[in-house]
């Protein structure tokens, strides 16, 4: 951030001018505080703020300030002045500020979607719990309540005309598996909406996802917490669960399609998976699209979080590294949905903001919805930006979490383990 003697008059602010604000959000019509200036309305704008002063950066300026007259020259090293901390009254508002109050009700809709949708996720992470719970002592009860979670997730999918795949800033519960289960149903069944599947098959998607993992429940503890790197005999035990997976599934009277999701679920498009190394169509098709997404989240939510790869990370490495696991159709049309900067990465944005991604544009994968960190407003009132609404803003580049500071760590809130649930009304609508 430029000095206190970096000030000028706003009478030698002109267009290319990098400026600081030195005044509330609220109360400017501006996207950010700090932003170069681009036309007349802006330079306008500001100067109707009522501000005598403001601070400039010249290294990231086109221009430089115009002369300044001797009744505008600022004290050396005197702090830009402010003229109120209350906005404009509405009266004499500019059309940006109007805009900017318009951007305030969406931020306030915003807010209210992340409340809805987490505890719409929180809801579905208890009936998934019983579900796991109750698949050995009561199979009949437990696959109809697990067809009931995916029928009404699947009604909803299927009629929102607009969806958002929105990370979960909270940890709603500490049971790792049913999270893992659920991130795999929401994402695969979102996957398999956008190809454009019948109904009846993103609901077995749903289903299948939900218990593809049910074979796990017979592999001992020692194994399947272990965190570390397992032995040869250790790994082919573990790799047993998609036969016990089969064999619950068969008793327990699951279609014929869940069935082969819970035994193929770890095959590969090249061969190179288990436990019957099928390859290419010989897989499965619903099969091959569940373990895509299980891929995804392993890489994202491994046994030992210490490998864990940011969302950015691990979409690049299954693209770059990965291709040839995975059905390529399916594989493409997952990218495009998740966008390039998928929910849970932190970027830096070329005005050199840090934020957490939280919902992705299909349409447009470089411009994600994402809140801001900013010391000046409090968390729980965090900026939530829409870049497709900013034109002048582009991301720069992904931050691992670790990278970050203790403070903007703790305001943005990535979480250890990336969950996901959807939002069908993305734009408050």
């Amino acid at each position: 951030m430029p000095p206190s003697e970096n000030a000028i008059s706003v009478d030698q602010l002109q267009i290319g001018i990098y400026v600081y604000l030195d005044v509330g959000w609220m109360n400017h019509p501006f996207s950010f505080n700090n932003f170069k200036i681009r036309d007349a309305d802006q330079l306008r704008a500001i100067r109707e703020l009522g501000l005598t002063t403001v601070r400039w950066d010249p290294a990231r300026s086109d221009m430089k300030p115009l002369p300044a007259t001797s009744a505008s020259v600022p004290e050396t090293g005197a702090p830009p002045s402010i003229a109120s901390s209350s906005p404009p009254p509405p009266d004499t508002a500019v059309p940006a500020m109007i805009e900017k109050r318009e951007r305030i009700r969406k931020l306030a809709e915003h807010h209210a979607s992340i409340a809805r949708v987490e505890q719409a996720f929180t809801n579905a992470t208890a009936v998934v719990r019983g579900i796991s719970k109750n698949i050995f002592s009561q199979p009949e009860k437990t696959i109809g309540e697990a067809s009931r979670l995916i029928g009404e997730i699947v009604d909803t999918l299927l009629a929102a005309p607009e969806l958002a795949i929105q990370v979960m800033t909270d940890k709603p519960g500490s049971e790792d598996v049913y999270l893992h289960s659920l991130n795999v149903s929401i994402l695969a069944m979102t996957l398999a909406r956008e190809l454009k599947l019948p109904c009846e098959l993103v609901k077995l998607v749903g289903v299948g996802s939900l218990f593809h993992d049910i074979g796990l429940s017979e592999i001992p503890s020692k194994i399947l917490n272990n965190p570390g790197q397992l032995s040869k005999p250790e790994r082919e035990f573990r790799e047993l669960h998609c036969q016990y997976g089969l064999d619950i599934s068969r008793k327990a009277g699951l279609p014929p399609a869940v069935q082969k999701i819970v035994f193929q679920h770890h095959e590969y498009f090249d061969g190179s998976g288990y436990p019957q190394r099928l390859k290419g169509e010989a897989i499965d098709p619903l099969a091959r699209l569940v373990a895509l997404i299980n891929g995804y989240d392993n890489l994202c939510n491994p046994p030992n979080l210490a490998q864990a790869l940011t969302p950015h990370e691990a979409l690049s490495l299954m693209f770059a590294q990965q291709r040839s696991r995975f059905d390529p159709r399916f594989l493409q049309a997952f990218i495009r949905f998740m966008g390039v900067y998928p929910p849970g990465t932190i970027v830096l944005l070329s005005n050199d903001a840090i934020g957490l991604v939280v919902r992705v544009n299909s349409t447009r994968p470089l411009r994600p919805t994402i809140i801001l960190y900013d010391s000046g407003i409090p968390k729980a009132e965090a900026i939530i930006l829409d870049l497709n609404d900013e034109p002048d803003i582009n991301i720069s580049k992904a931050i691992r979490p670790a990278q970050l500071p203790a403070a903007i760590y703790d305001y943005l809130s990535p979480r250890k383990r990336v969950s996901y649930y959807f939002d069908a009304t993305p734009n408050g609508t």
